[in-house]
């Protein structure tokens, strides 16, 4: 069965890729794995596990970032498995354009679903996109959302 990727965040604009993957995506045709990125300053845990006294109290950012990770994952996942397909999620952490591509990797995917975001000039020179980096480093189709 071929893998598809699909690259989340947490923000709402995650349910359009979610939406890309139910519309072109057939189940019982294509097993979806969905992934999310998580900055490495922002990443207690490599896997989800219940925070100590200690890091909720050391870290209240960290862990509230990726617990909202976590559940952005779940929801994505319960989601895609209601429209009848299977999939499987998880998170990464690291610089995301370098978590895709390793994932898809990996995975043999023959097909990435990601977002894309507005920049100016400015905003690309000083935070190029990742979308554009992933599509410069696979070998496989990229199919690219627009989010806001």
């Amino acid at each position: 069965m071929p893998h598809v990727l699909i690259a989340i965040d947490a923000s709402p604009a995650s349910t359009s890729l979610l939406d890309l993957a139910r519309r072109y995506c057939r189940p019982g045709e294509h097993s979806l794995h969905v992934l999310l990125a998580i900055d490495s300053t922002f990443a207690v845990h490599h896997q989800p596990k219940a925070y100590t006294e200690q890091e909720l109290e050391e870290y209240p950012a960290a862990c509230d970032e990726q617990q909202l990770a976590e559940r952005a994952v779940a929801f994505a996942v319960a989601n895609l498995r209601e429209a009848g397909f299977e999939a499987v999620g998880c998170m990464a952490t690291g610089q995301p354009a370098e978590a895709i591509i390793d994932k898809a990797q990996a995975l043999e995917c023959e097909l990435i679903i990601m977002g894309h975001r507005h920049l100016s000039r400015l905003g690309r020179l000083l935070d190029p996109s990742i979308s554009a980096k992933v599509i410069d480093r696979v070998q496989v189709p990229v199919l690219v959302g627009v989010a806001g």
